[in-house]
């Protein structure tokens, strides 16, 4: 089975909001059995026109782990503060690459 990727691009605008966020929202992957690969501000962009600045990658055992993350009620009890310090983002889970016939 693939692992999992959770990622999460968008724009910040509530520093301090954020900063209430991320112990939470770090502790609640970790309890999922996931990895924060990527929390980084700015890119060095070679095709497209992004519309976010910020990147967040995190790393799952399986699809079915990311999922129960997201909807856990440990993570949903905080979720409202990432939505609340930013605009114009997206969150998305996507399935690890399996080589055919491996």
């Amino acid at each position: 089975m693939p692992k999992a990727y959770v990622l999460a691009q968008y724009n910040l605008d509530d520093a301090e909001k954020m900063g209430q966020y991320v112990p939470g929202a770090i502790g609640s992957v970790v309890a999922h059995g996931g990895a924060v690969l990527v929390a980084a501000e700015g890119y060095d962009c070679r095709e497209g026109s992004p519309s976010t600045h910020r990147t967040v990658i995190l790393e799952f055992p399986s699809h079915e782990a990311a999922a129960g993350w997201y909807e856990s009620p440990g993570y949903q009890a905080i979720a409202h503060l990432r939505h609340e310090a930013t605009s114009e983002g997206s969150l998305v889970i996507v399935d690890g690459f399996a080589a055919p016939g491996g």
